[in-house]
């Protein structure tokens, strides 16, 4: 029992080490690895190796090739639609979720967010925005009742930092000031407590960047190119 718990423990970074290599990259979209390869690039054992390879297929990051090699997920157009239709899916519903119940001074704290940002996104340096938006997101989790809903949600993060972390070869202050704006209406759908002009905006804004992202997306391998 206690050599089963140690194993569990060392289990669990090998897990992570490897999804690491992924969603920054490292390990290129489609590229073929294998898990002797794995065992010995990050001298881990191959059975911890294989153990975190089955938890990486069942999040979708891999994909078995053959009884040798593994494919990382592919980066690509498909993969990122596929990605942020679920993902609207899902935070639409947290968002309907979560608006009776978030305090009132956690949405003005949000809109001092978006306050003190303005002078940035007015002079052209709108890259706050990001945190802005991830700060918005946290307040939707942070209120939700349906834990279910949010463990699922859950579980999309490491495919929407894949995204997040190549799009950044885009130059993409031109999205980032019309998302601040965007914000700024769902900020009056929160303070409203309307629910119909919520899920409204929220739907419009995502798909806004959903087009945007698959008009100008740039995959890792164009940008190292460059």
């Amino acid at each position: 029992m206690q050599e089963l718990e140690k194993s569990a423990a060392v289990g669990v970074p090998a897990y992570a080490m490897v999804k690491k290599l992924i969603v920054d990259s490292n390990l290129r979209p489609g590229e073929l690895i294998s898990e002797s390869d794995l065992a010995e690039r990050l001298d881990i054992g191959e059975p911890l190796i294989r153990a975190a390879v089955e938890r990486l297929v069942e999040d979708g990051l891999v994909n078995h090739v053959d009884a040798k090699f593994l494919q990382v997920a592919a980066l690509d157009r498909k993969y990122i639609d596929d990605v942020y239709q679920v993902t609207k899916a899902l935070e639409i519903q947290v968002a309907v979720q979560s608006i009776d119940h978030i305090p009132a001074d956690a949405i003005e704290e949000f809109a001092m967010v978006l306050e003190n940002i303005r002078p940035d996104v007015e002079a052209g340096n709108p890259y706050p925005v990001r945190e802005a938006y991830e700060h918005l997101q946290r307040m939707f989790l942070t209120y939700c009742e349906n834990d279910l809903i949010c463990l699922i949600l859950g579980r999309l993060q490491d495919h929407l930092t894949r995204v997040r972390l190549a799009s950044r070869a885009t130059d993409d202050r031109q999205w980032l000031h019309i998302e601040y704006w965007v914000m700024k209406d769902e900020l009056d759908a929160l303070r409203a407590r309307d629910v119909n002009r919520l899920t409204t905006t929220l739907s419009a804004h995502m798909d806004m960047f959903r087009r945007w992202i698959l008009q100008s997306w740039i995959s890792p391998d164009q940008a190292e190119k460059g």
